[in-house]
């Protein structure tokens, strides 16, 4: 059964798509390679030792972590919806799929950074380069086996009542420390950067403080580390042994845990999606400047993001994350950086809603039947985004600029003007153009399933929006000027964008359709004709 299964991930892997797999292996090797580079000085004494723990523990931090910032994303090839059913005990099935996780660019560069153990025992000598060695097998061990197991119990905790909000929380917490975290250290390093004073606060330590280093080691994270100094330093063998036995013994723990919670998974039968509140008439929301089709998308998009499982945690991470950016800004000597917090929540807003026709499925064959209805829907969807993200980033950004007084006051709301446009306009157009299909809006009944993966056209708008959010600061000048610049802008922008959108829409409508009832993009690629229908034609 193992063997079958490794085949299968195999030719999984070998016929899949490769973008994302061929980018996540490159950037890791080239920052495996950066870890290995520094233990080479590290292991000569040119550097402390201490910051190749570092640089572990931040590597494990992201085996720890990183499913958290992508609680619905499956990284899983062999989806255990294929296996459920089958003839097979269950405890069988997922012993051999357990297995086969071991197989993936995660565990292949996490070794490659492991390898820096062994260069640090390198002056120990053949000894203790083999107990490093032993050292960086019994690790990737525990990392992978903590990795799967916080990804598989998060997708467990995402079909309680409480995951849409658990995952939005969870979620928000590791973009706002990935986009802000650098905040303190930077604020520390140049405390008087916003009074223009670019003095550098250097540290003439050229270790860690040794209590952070016995952290350090003395964590999961660093047990294979603290075995690698003390074979190279001839500390005996119980310093040797005894992290490598824990190593083991935590990694076979989280074995078990792991295979426990697909056997769990295999036995759920499927459910049907049945709705917690029933859907009744209610009035119709009146908005000024817009004709009553429009106001009745803008009525149901709003309700969708309120009640639809995907979009709330969407909704709730592009909002949580820009606060706790806020929070995380508000403790440092940085306070003038917080009115650019507005510009970022216009950006969140984009990332969060560059996948709203694939989220909706299938029901797109009533805007295809209404005559008239997918110009109104795209008006319709681009001003549900301006009440739930545009106008809120921009009023963040003014009273921000109103309680720091800040100087980047005048460019933050010119940022968030502009950014806000951008987002309005760009999210209902990458939605068509980069669709990530997955379960169908119907069969969606909480946040834990597959609803499609929209890293792709996150990645894409993000820097489209963040460059509306630069131009009107780096070409506007004063703050009058910059509001100008937003302004006018902001007019090119939704004046143009959204007649591509409708034109788009209407030739790939019924493309998109049959891709999200078939579950499949590759209905949305051009088919070439046959040579024989292109010679006829002729």
């Amino acid at each position: 059964m193992t063997r079958a299964l490794f085949a299968l991930k195999l030719r999984l892997l070998h016929n899949g798509p490769h973008d994302e797999r061929a980018f996540s292996l490159v950037t890791g090797l080239i920052l495996a390679a950066l870890v290995i580079w520094g233990a080479s000085p590290a292991a000569h004494g040119v550097i402390h030792e201490d910051w190749i723990a570092v640089a572990l523990t931040v590597w494990g931090g992201m085996w720890l972590f990183g499913p958290l910032t992508r609680p619905r994303h499956d990284p899983s090839v062999i989806s255990r919806e294929w296996l459920r059913g089958y003839p097979l005990p269950s405890w069988r099935l997922a012993r051999a799929l357990s297995w086969t996780e071991l197989l993936g660019v995660g565990p292949l560069i996490t070794l490659a950074c492991l390898s820096s153990l062994a260069v640090l025992a390198a002056p120990g000598g053949t000894a203790a380069v083999a107990a490093a060695v032993a050292a960086m097998a019994a690790q990737l061990y525990l990392l992978i086996w903590a990795g799967k197991t916080v990804a598989a119990l998060a997708a467990w905790l995402l079909q309680t009542r409480v995951g849409m909000t658990l995952a939005a929380v969870q979620t928000a917490i590791m973009l706002a420390l990935s986009f802000a975290g650098w905040v303190p250290v930077a604020a520390w390093l140049l405390p008087r950067l916003g009074e223009g004073d670019l003095a550098l606060v250097t540290s003439t330590a050229g270790r860690l403080p040794e209590p952070v280093s016995d952290v350090l080691a003395a964590s999961p994270t660093g047990w294979g580390y603290g075995a690698a100094l003390a074979a190279r330093d001839g500390a005996g063998a119980e310093p040797v042994l005894l992290p490598l036995a824990a190593l083991l013994a935590s990694g076979a723990l989280l074995h078990l845990c792991w295979i426990a919670l697909t056997v769990r998974a295999l036995r759920r039968p499927p459910r049907r999606a049945s709705p917690r509140r029933p859907a009744v008439p209610g009035r119709g929301l009146s908005l000024p400047f817009t004709t009553p089709q429009v106001a009745a998308v803008v009525s149901r998009e709003l309700a969708t993001w309120l009640r639809d499982p995907a979009r709330g945690v969407e909704l709730r991470t592009a909002w949580l994350t820009p606060l706790l950016m806020a929070l995380i800004i508000a403790v440092t000597d940085w306070s003038w950086a917080l009115p650019l917090v507005g510009p970022a929540a216009a950006a969140f807003g984009a990332m969060a809603a560059v996948n709203t026709y694939a989220l909706d499925g299938t029901a797109l064959w009533q805007l295809l039947i209404t005559p008239g209805a997918l110009k109104n829907d795209v008006r319709g969807r681009m001003t549900a985004w301006a009440l739930l993200f545009g106008l809120p980033s921009i009023a963040l950004a003014v009273v921000l600029w109103a309680a720091t007084g800040s100087p980047l006051g005048g460019a933050a709301v010119g940022g968030a003007i502009a950014a806000a446009a951008a987002g309005c306009a760009g999210a209902p157009l990458l939605a068509l153009v980069m669709p990530a299909v997955g379960t169908d809006a119907r069969d969606r009944f909480h946040p834990g399933q597959q609803a499609g993966d929209p890293t792709g056209g996150q990645m894409t708008i993000f820097p489209g929006v963040l460059l509306a959010a630069i131009l009107p600061g780096v070409i506007g000048g004063p703050w009058w000027g910059t509001f100008l610049i937003a302004v006018l802008l902001a007019s090119v922008i939704l004046s143009g964008l959204p007649a591509l959108t409708v034109r788009l829409l209407q030739q790939r409508a019924t493309g998109l359709l049959e891709a999200m009832a078939t579950r499949d993009t590759a209905a949305l690629r051009p088919v070439n004709r046959p040579r024989a229908a292109r010679s006829s034609r002729r």
